[in-house]
Parts: structure tokens; C-alpha cells; sequence
């Protein structure tokens, strides 16, 4: 006995965990009929582990179709039956109408209407408003914009038409759309074209014109000109002919027709740097040549830097130009400006912007001092001091608008029930609290949690969910809050349910390595109980063809149907509404053995089927992952801003894959592939491509793996040629094959291969170009094709290696 307690001295938390363990396994032993008949099927051991272990603050990190749901139901049954807790005593918390019935109805189902009747099951939303009504004698009354997103948006949209139409507060906004639209970057802070090209697509950098110009620096210029009364024309033809054999026209950034002006945006720095992907001796040379046009020719010139920019003092010196040159700044009516704002779409960007900041301001209880904290550290920090102070008059006159009807949203009926508890006015009668879908939680609802735990002493957390699956975000969720689980309630114990009931092994290994290249996610070993002798996981590529991808998807999941009694279900999935096929309701009478449903992947969460295709992972703007990115002025309301690119995607693609027991499909259809579907097939995953790369997945050499060529036709003579899919921002295009007159030629070996014809093509010993026959004043020659680039020559006649005049410089090969 002593050298019992001697031992338990000199490590009392050995002694704790084999104390655990001890109990855990007598419980498992002791509950073994409960847990063989509490849910339709028998407990796994994993879940019965999960039941048993009962610390002060349990967290279960659960896999997707891990059965969450059974053992949350089997926990509750547990505690009761045990006599470990009474029915009254618990609280079941789940986050949406939807979960909290079909939580309700398996209590029911299993546990026995006398007992489910007696437990409370309720939303976060009804909780609070539960716990205000206890507290204050009355229900607050619930405004319509907290139960309706476009309510909400409708009335910050208003709210920003009417700032906008305010004398005193109107300048600030004008000061945003006109220069902090979007992050800043300067072409120096990037490493090739294809990374800058990105940049200006996917923060939607245009004027409010609608020009799409090369850079942040020329938009603003555009946007001053234009709500500034300036008429400009962007990038057209100079006023005198220019064009040579060899040199384009002459366009000059803008050009003011009113005032007989042209502006020239020149992209260096202060010490006369270009980017470094930039020949910044060319570029000089062509600063030089415009200036010395305009002085021949007399035009006018107005030259702005991107120093400029970096100083802060861009527009300040381009106003100071103009009025030098005769040209008064007339301020477009402010009445017109929302309209102008709205006709080119820049409205509803920033609103969505205003609704998902004002989420996470209030879910976060953050006041604005601290956030104007945050600010002031921030890299962008100029702009985001800027959006604080358009969003705060926004902000009060949202508060203002509910206060006039005597409404509160859901972030006043959280934070008003968390202040009562903190504050002793309601003191909570659970002593148990079980939370469904922990990963959807918000700082504001943590602290709600947190504050009914310390009202009732002895009280305990089951936390149950995935944060593979945090895909609610722009609602107010915050991933950090189950990442950092312990920061909130304290040491607690981990239980992870890491087998799925649901997937195939091979789509839940390819599912798992996705959503694990981010580092930042939780790891857990995900293991299933259903096995497939091949892969399970399919990416259909487009091709150049017509050919429905869709079609083929269903024609594979018809033929391995067969193999099954029954119907099967399909579940045909989408990033967005508009993905909907249109001939939907036709599938039926096409594949009569399956069942189809339609919806989007957000919607899809919590849903399993047969098989799962998933349409549109395409580059672009709405594709997949969406391009529309999240603007890092979120980061400013969020515990810890997510660094991963482009993380929130990546889990809702899991999600999308994790839908499927037998199959899933992952259709590039209707565009570029994305770069999921790159990585998919490039990165080691285990799964089937069918369909073909579409000719327009060879990168534009210009654009280092930005752009992408595609094939395209000449108006004049609609002979065919390929170009940059970055155009306008990137004008590289190559010659199609010169023996089918339709491919796109590419490297294989040492020639090019038509991948149209199958025809080899001699390569350029040069540069990356390939050599096709010509007619020149001496007869027939091989020339390169990117002459004039290239000035490589050979004569067909005597096979002689000419070289005429021009340096040529050698650049890598394709």
C-alpha cells in the first residue's frame, strides 16, 4: 500500500490516466447490452469509447460519416440510464432547424418519448433567445434581415446608398471605390507575369467603366478621371499613325479627347526599378521612345509613377498635373454615383464585404478601438483604416435601423444571453451540455458556452465535429475556436471517431490526403469499413470536343450500378445554383435504374448517396475553387486568419467527395480545368482520369503558369491562332500548326507534335518557337514562329543557317 501511494506522489497523473482506463474498460463491459441495442446497429468500439470517456470537457474529432449523430444519442442515453445525469439536466445543442429535429426525433426513436421529452434540444439561436426571455420576462422581437441573408443584404445595400448620397460622408466612400476596392500590390511584389495576372483576375480589378486595365495603380487613375468628370479613352490608338512592320500602333494608357492630354502610367520605382520579371533596360528604352513621340509630334504628355503610389501621394500629384494643364476636376453629382457604382457590379461586392465583416464584428464582441488596433498593424494598413471608417457609419446605421423597430439580430440575442449569464441574472440548470457540428461555432456562441458551464459548477462539454468540414465562414464561424479548443474551456480530452461508415477506403484515402494539405487541419487517421478493388475517385477533363462529361459520368455510374438490387441514388452537386443541369429532369427516363437529386455542396453537408458527381471545377471567377477571393480585410474580425490558399474551398471540396459511398465524379466541365482538378491528377492521388486535357492546358510562356493558350480565330480570314487566356492583361499568342493549320503544336522530345494532326514540327534551335516554311524575296525559307521575337532563319535551298541583323536572345522552352 505504501509504495502505492509513493507512486501516486511522484506521478499523480499516471495514476489518473490508468484510473481512466480502468473505468473505461469495466463501463465498455458493464454497458454492453445498452450499446448493442441503443441505435439500430451495435456500437463500434470507437464509439463506445467515446460514450465512456466522460471528462469535465470532452472534444470528439469525428470523420465524415462517423456517426456523430449515434453517439450523441448513445452519450445522452448513457448518462440517463446510468443515473449519471437526470433527463432535465442535459442540453443538446445543434446549429441549425434542420439538425435540431432529426436530433429530436432519433432522442425519440431510441431513447423513448418519456426520456426525449424531458432533455432539451435546442438551436443556438432559440437558447438565446430562451435564456433573454427567462432573464428579462419578455422575448425580444427577432428582425427579419437576421432570418434572411438577402434581407440583410438589401438593407446594407440601402444604408450604402444612402451614406453615399450624404454631403459629409459620402467623401468616403467615393475614396473607396476610387482607390481601396482592393488590396494594393505593385508589380514589384510578384515573381513572374502569371502571378501578377492572377492578382489583377481574381480581386476584379477594372474601372468603374468597366476597362480592364494592367494594373492597380492605372485603375485608380481611371476611377479619379471618372467620377472627377474627366472624359478619358483607355489604351486607344495614338492620334498619329505609328505602326511599322514590326511595331504595333502606338496606345498610350489614356487619352483625354477634351483636352488634346494623353497620361502614361509607368511602372517603376523610385530609383527607376521595374519588376523583376520586367527587361527593365527595354522598358526604359520604351519610357524614352513615347516621350520623344510626343515631343516630335507636340502632343501633350502627363507621366505618373508607381512610386507615386507607394508614397501615398499618386492622385494628389496626378490633380496637380491636370490643373497645370488647364483641366478642371468637376465631381460627377453624388446622386449618380451609387447608380454608376451599381451599373458596373461594384455594389453588391462590397456589400456581401460589409454583411460578412459585420458577422464576425459582432460574433467576435470585438469593439472598434480593437480593431483599429488590428488595423494599424495590418499590411494593407492604409486600406484597411479606410474600410473602418466606411464601415463604422455603416454600422451605426444598421444598429440604428434595428433600434427604431425594437429589434435585435442573432449576434444581440447571443451576446445579450452571455451577458446575463456572466452577469448572474440566469443561471443555467444543465449540467451537461452536447454540442453537434462544433466546427460551425463562433467566438460569441464559445463564450455563451463558456458562460453557462461557470454558472453551474461541476457542469461538462461533449463537443462533437470535424474540422475538415468548416465550410460556414462567410456566416460568422471561426474554424480557430475547435482548433484551439482548450484556450476556451480549459484542459480537456480528445476522442477521435475515425471511421466512416460511408465512403469507399479509396475515396476516403484521396478525400483525406486532399484535405490534409493544409497543414493547419486537425490530422486524424481515417479509416472505413466498406473497401473498393479500384479507384473510386474520377476526373473527367473536357477536351476540345462536345462531348458531355456528364453523360459519360452517368453512363460509368449506370454500367457499375448494375451490380446492385435496386435503384441508385446519385447526387449531382455544384459550387453554385447556376451549375444546375438543364436537362435534369430528363435524366430519369434516361437512366431509369438511378435516382437523381440536385443541389450545392453547402447544402449537401450532412447528405450521403450512392454516388456523387461534382460539376463545374473549372478556373475562373465561379469556379472551383472560387476565384473571388476572400478579402484579407476579414482577417481583422477573425481569431486566427487562415494563411493556407484558398482553405475554406478546399474543405468544401471534401465535403462534396465525402457525399459518395461508391463513387465520386469530379467533372472539369464547362471551362479551364481548376487547379483542384491539377493538383488531383498531378499530385500523387489515387484516381482515374477520363476525357482528355483540353489543347488550352499548355501554359503561356509569358505568363510563367498563369495563363493558359487558347485556341482562337482570326476575324479577318478566320484562320486559326492561339492566345493567352489572361488577354487583355497578357497579348502573347502562338501560330497554329502549319500542316493541319488547327493545332496547337507542343514540345515532345527534341520537335513539336501537332496535337491535332499528330504531325512533327522541327523546333527552333534558338528559342522555345518551331520552325514552319515561309516565301521570302531569295525563295523558300524555315523561319521561327515567334518572328519577330526570333529572327532564327534557314534556307530551305542550300540549308544554311542565316541570321539577319536583330539580337536574339534564347529563352526556355515550352
Amino acid at each position: 500500500m505504501l509504495r502505492g501511494i509513493l507512486d501516486f506522489l511522484e506521478a499523480p497523473g499516471d495514476a489518473k490516466v490508468k484510473a481512466n482506463e480502468a473505468f473505461v474498460v469495466n463501463e465498455l463491459t458493464r454497458s454492453r447490452e445498452l450499446f448493442d441495442r441503443i441505435e439500430a446497429r451495435p456500437l463500434t468500439e470507437e464509439q463506445r469509447r467515446a460514450v465512456v470517456i466522460d471528462e469535465c470537457r470532452n472534444l470528439v474529432v469525428a470523420a465524415a460519416g462517423s456517426g456523430k449523430t449515434s453517439v450523441i444519442v448513445a452519450k445522452t442515453g448513457w448518462l440517463v440510464r446510468k443515473g449519471f445525469r437526470k433527463p432535465s439536466e442535459l442540453l443538446l445543442l445543434a446549429f441549425a432547424r434542420d439538425a435540431r429535429r432529426e436530433m429530436e426525433e432519433r432522442m425519440d426513436s431510441r431513447l423513448g418519448t418519456a426520456i426525449a421529452r424531458e432533455v432539451t434540444v435546442r438551436t443556438f439561436h432559440s437558447l438565446g433567445m430562451a435564456i433573454v426571455g427567462k432573464a428579462e420576462g419578455k422575448r425580444p422581437a427577432l428582425a427579419a434581415s437576421a432570418e434572411n441573408d438577402r434581407t440583410l443584404f438589401d438593407l446594407l445595400k440601402g444604408i450604402v446608398a444612402d451614406l453615399l448620397a450624404d454631403r459629409d460622408l459620402s467623401a468616403m466612400l467615393d475614396e473607396w471605390f476610387q482607390e481601396r476596392f482592393a488590396p494594393y500590390r505593385g508589380q514589384q511584389e510578384f515573381r513572374n507575369w502569371g502571378e501578377y495576372h492572377d492578382y489583377i483576375r481574381k480581386f476584379d480589378i477594372r474601372s468603374l467603366k468597366g476597362d480592364v486595365v494592367r494594373s492597380f495603380e492605372e485603375c485608380e487613375i481611371a476611377n479619379f478621371l471618372y467620377l472627377h468628370g474627366v472624359a478619358y479613352e483607355y489604351e486607344a490608338p495614338y492620334e498619329h499613325d505609328l505602326a511599322t512592320s514590326e511595331k504595333r500602333q502606338y496606345k498610350p494608357d489614356f487619352r483625354l479627347p477634351e483636352h488634346g492630354i494623353y497620361i502614361e502610367h509607368f511602372g517603376i520605382d523610385a530609383a527607376g526599378n521595374t519588376a523583376p520579371f520586367i527587361d527593365r533596360e527595354k522598358y526604359r528604352q520604351e519610357m524614352e521612345w513615347k516621350r520623344g513621340v510626343h515631343a516630335e509630334r507636340g502632343t501633350v504628355l502627363i507621366e505618373t509613377f508607381s512610386h507615386e503610389q507607394t508614397d501615398g501621394r499618386l492622385l494628389r500629384n496626378l490633380t496637380e498635373k491636370l490643373e497645370a494643364h488647364g483641366v478642371t476636376l468637376s465631381p460627377i453629382p453624388r446622386e449618380e454615383v451609387f447608380a454608376a457604382l451599381d451599373r458596373q457590379g461594384r455594389i453588391d461586392p462590397f456589400t456581401r464585404l460589409v454583411a460578412t465583416f459585420l458577422q464576425h464584428f459582432k460574433g467576435s464582441r470585438l469593439s472598434f478601438e480593437e480593431v483599429a488596433k488590428r488595423a494599424s498593424a495590418h499590411r494593407d494598413r492604409r486600406r484597411a483604416q479606410a474600410f473602418l471608417a466606411v464601415f463604422r457609419p455603416i454600422f451605426e446605421r444598421y444598429e440604428e435601423t434595428l433600434a427604431s423597430t425594437g429589434e435585435i439580430d442573432f449576434h444581440d440575442m447571443i451576446n445579450r444571453a452571455t451577458d446575463l449569464v456572466e452577469e448572474g441574472r440566469y443561471r443555467s440548470p444543465f449540467g451537461y451540455i452536447l454540442v453537434d457540428e462544433f466546427q460551425d461555432i463562433s467566438p460569441s456562441r464559445a463564450r455563451l458556452l463558456k458562460a453557462l458551464l461557470d454558472s453551474a459548477p461541476g457542469s461538462q462539454l461533449f463537443a462533437v465535429g470535424d474540422d475538415w468540414q468548416a465550410i460556414y465562414r462567410f456566416g460568422g464561424s471561426d474554424i480557430a475556436v475547435m482548433r484551439e479548443f482548450g484556450d476556451h474551456f480549459g484542459v480537456f480530452e480528445r476522442i477521435d471517431l475515425a471511421t466512416t461508415f460511408r465512403c469507399a477506403d479509396r475515396i476516403a484515402t484521396v478525400a483525406t490526403d486532399f484535405v490534409l494539405r493544409n497543414p493547419a487541419q486537425i490530422r486524424k487517421t481515417v479509416r472505413t469499413t466498406r473497401k473498393a478493388d479500384r479507384p473510386a475517385v474520377f476526373v473527367g477533363l473536357p477536351g476540345d470536343q462536345e462531348l458531355s462529361l456528364l453523360k459519360e459520368a452517368l453512363d460509368r455510374i449506370e454500367a457499375d450500378a448494375r451490380q446492385y438490387d435496386g435503384t441508385s441514388e446519385v447526387l449531382l452537386l455544384g459550387r453554385y445554383r447556376h451549375l444546375r443541369p438543364r436537362n435534369l429532369d430528363a435524366l430519369p427516363k434516361q437512366y431509369r435504374r438511378l435516382r437523381f437529386t440536385w443541389m450545392t455542396v453547402h447544402r449537401s453537408k450532412g447528405l450521403e448517396a450512392d454516388y456523387a458527381v461534382v460539376l463545374g471545377l473549372c478556373s475562373g471567377k465561379f469556379g472551383f475553387p472560387a476565384e473571388i477571393a476572400d478579402d484579407p480585410l476579414i482577417d481583422l474580425v477573425l481569431a486566427a486568419p487562415e494563411a493556407h490558399p484558398n482553405a475554406e474551398e478546399r474543405r468544401l471540396l471534401y465535403v462534396a467527395v465525402t457525399r459518395a459511398r461508391r463513387q465520386v465524379f469530379l467533372l472539369a466541365d464547362g471551362g479551364q480545368p481548376s487547379e483542384f482538378v491539377t493538383e488531383l491528377i498531378n499530385g500523387g492521388y489515387d484516381v482515374e482520369v477520363f476525357g482528355r486535357p483540353p489543347e488550352s492546358d499548355v501554359p503561356c510562356p509569358r505568363c510563367v503558369g498563369g495563363g493558359r493558350l487558347e485556341r482562337r480565330e482570326n476575324a479577318r480570314d478566320q484562320s486559326v491562332f492561339y492566345g493567352c487566356s489572361n488577354f487583355p492583361l497578357c497579348e502573347h499568342t502562338a501560330r497554329a500548326c502549319p500542316r493541319c493549320g488547327n493545332g496547337l503544336p507542343v514540345m515532345s522530345g527534341e520537335a513539336y507534335v501537332c496535337r491535332n494532326c499528330g504531325g512533327s514540327i522541327e523546333a527552333c534551335p534558338v528559342c522555345d518557337g518551331w520552325l514552319n516554311a515561309r516565301m521570302g524575296r531569295y525563295g523558300r525559307f524555315l523561319g521561327c514562329s515567334n518572328f519577330p521575337v526570333c529572327e532564327y532563319t534557314r534556307n530551305l535551298r542550300e540549308s544554311k543557317i542565316t541570321r539577319h541583323g536583330a539580337k536574339v536572345e534564347r529563352r526556355r522552352r515550352r
